[in-house]
Formats: C-alpha cells, structure tokens, sequence
C-alpha cells in the first residue's frame, strides 16, 4: 500500500460537517497520490453533492433517507446499495475504504458488506455520542464500525484514549486541517471592533450538551456585576436549531439574540465569519468542529475546560476555569476587556493556522498508516 493504493474515501451524510470533510479529504488525496487511485462514495442528496461531483474522481452515489421514518422504509434499498458498494470496491480492486466520518446508514452497511480483503479505516470524531444526538441505531452502528476497522482514524489524544477502551486495533491520531484552507491562503488577524458591540457567537445544534444556559447565565452576570462593569457593549448571538433553542423563552433568553433554523452549509461561513469570538460553553465534549470554523478565520474562542477543547483552542483561545457561569464570563471578560488582548489572541491564531496541516498531509498520513496496518 502506499500513495498508489487505491483508496475509497466514503460518506454518506447529507448534512453537516461530513461531507465537506469528505471534499476536502478527497481534494487533498487527488494532491499526494497517483492518478486513478483514488475513489469517493457520498450521497448525491448532500448539501455540496454538486462540488463532490466535480472531483475528478470515480465515485459511488448512495441516497439514504431525508426523514425519521425515511430511516425504515429505506432499509430495502439500503440492502440493495450495500451489494452495488461491495460489487463496485470489487470491480475497481480498491484496496483500503476509510469512512470519514461516521452516518448511521453508511455505519450500518460499509463495515458489514466491504469484502474481508479490504483494509478499513473507521473515521471516529467523537469518543462518545453526545446527550440528544444518540441512538440504539447509531450504537449499534459505532458497534460495527469499531468491530470491522483494522484501523481507527481520530483527531485528539481524548478521543483516541476514549476509542482505545472500546477496541484493541491500532489508533491513528491525526490533526484535523480547518476548513477551505490551502497553503495559498491569505489570513490576516482581525482588529478588535470599533463603535459597535462585540459579538459573541455560538453556532450548531442546539443541544443540551452544548451549555447555552451557562452561556446565558454567563452573559447576566457580565451586564449586572460590578466586577465586568468596565467592559464594551457585547452582544450575545445564537445561531441554530435543536431542543435548547426553547431556552429563548426562559428567563435568561433575552441575554442573546436567537437565529434559530437549520444553517445550509453555504452560509456557514458568513455566519462564523459575523461573529468577532466563538464561544463553547459545552458541559461534555471530546472534541468540536466548529472551533477549526473559527481558527480558519482568525477568530478568538473562550471554552470550557471539557475534553479536547483546550487543546483545540491553545494559542487563541481562553479556557474557563471551571464550569460554572462565573468562570465562563470571566473568560469571556479576558478577551474582550482590551484591544490587544483580543488581537493577540487573533494573531495567535493566523500563526497556528501557518503551522496547521493541509488536507493533503492528512491524506498522506491517512495512506501512510495504512502501510502500517
């Protein structure tokens, strides 16, 4: 195995992260490997199919289902799609499938149909479902993919360690490169905004997990303390949908600003891009993608001491102390009481995204440990 390999890089989420993780990793693989080695499957109703289907690659196009009951009544062709997949990796003597990341129907049928000849990579972003995003199917697709993989791809020590306790087969830890960034881009460090408040974001699923009430709490305490009484005009945006969006009717609701709707993932971007720090108040986390979102921009970020965030965040970001409210608005104050304490932090970020890996590199490492398994 090696750079001349073949090697197909599959998903099969519609939404989300996972497709253009699957993009770019595909963009990267097509920049360190020879010609007609590499191969995608994704699902041709995903929210960028259209630049999935401009690689210059060959690919596998697997619909899934749009709905909760879509779920069940697309078994059947699920069934169907899992023979054309191994028929198709036959056909085309792929030799190493990695699943990018994991999508429950991808989860129930890549791992059970691959031929026992193949070498599988399970790309894991998460050591553990979070609270609300979990599942009996969704379990019992971590389940397969963890009992096929002869390898596991994740993106920090946390995860990898959680991962280590669940299966024996070799880890693979890998940086996760942040979006659309290339070695030709140009980043430069935000100024510290002038004559309008600051605005302190957070972006994605609105889930319990995610902290908004210790954020909301969080920005009381900054407005009526007398400790934070020094502090600019900020304002609280929340931008996403899930079930903590009901806490916009809760006492604290109106400490923030709500845009609550499913973000298509053409305006992801925008959105990361308006705020001027992204905030993580997680109550448990192992890792999180939007933090990549905010240092591809040069954006500062204040988390909470949980999991992988603070070593996602080192360089430009503040971790809070503890996990109560206080500690996190205190970290809040740190990076918005001066100017040069939020453009330092920006800075920091420009030079660590100087210093990131490339997607090509982590196709190259992806390649490389295949070697090894």
């Amino acid at each position: 195995m090696g750079n001349s390999s073949k090697v197909l890089w599959v998903h099969w989420g519609r939404t989300g992260g996972g497709p253009r993780f699957l993009y770019e990793l595909a963009k990267g693989d097509l920049q360190v490997s020879e010609p007609g080695s590499q191969f995608i499957s994704f699902n041709p109703d995903a929210e960028i199919a259209g630049r999935l289907r401009e690689l210059p690659v060959p690919s596998l196009h697997v619909k899934t289902y749009q709905s909760k009951i879509g779920v069940v009544l697309g078994l059947p062709r699920l069934i169907w799609n899992s023979v054309r997949l191994r028929l198709w990796i036959r056909r085309n003597k792929i030799q190493v499938v990695v699943g990018v990341m994991e999508s429950v129907y991808q989860s129930l049928a890549v791992p059970l149909c691959i031929p026992q000849s193949v070498h599988y990579i399970a790309g894991i972003h998460d050591g553990q479902h979070h609270p609300g995003e979990s599942s009996l199917v969704q379990q019992l697709g971590r389940h397969l993919e963890l009992w096929r993989a002869d390898q596991v791809l994740t993106f920090s020590n946390e995860v990898a360690s959680i991962v280590g306790q669940q299966t024996a087969v070799p880890i693979i830890v890998a940086e996760h490169p942040p979006f659309g960034i290339t070695a030709q881009s140009i980043i430069t460090p935000r100024a510290f905004p002038e004559n309008r408040p600051v605005v302190i974001g957070l972006f994605g699923r609105l889930q319990e997990y995610k902290g908004i009430g210790l954020l909301l709490e969080a920005a009381r305490l900054l407005r009526s303390d007398p400790e934070f009484k020094n502090l600019p005009e900020f304002e609280i945006r929340i931008v996403g949908n899930g079930p903590c969006a009901k806490l916009q009717n809760s006492t604290n609701g109106q400490e923030a600003s709500w845009d609550i709707r499913w973000i298509p993932e053409s305006e992801v971007d925008n959105i990361v891009s308006s705020f001027d720090i992204m905030v993580l108040p997680y109550t448990e986390a192992s890792q999180s993608g939007p933090l990549g979102l905010a240092l591809a921009q040069a954006i500062p970020c204040v988390v909470t001491p949980q999991g992988a965030l603070p070593a996602q965040a080192e360089d430009f970001g503040v971790v809070a102390e503890n996990m109560t409210p206080i500690a996190f608005a205190r970290a809040i104050s740190k990076v918005i009481s001066t100017s040069v304490a939020y453009e330092v932090l920006s800075m920091c970020a420009v030079n660590k995204l100087a210093n990131s890996p490339m997607w090509k590199g982590l196709a190259g490492q992806v390649r490389k440990e295949a070697l090894k398994g």
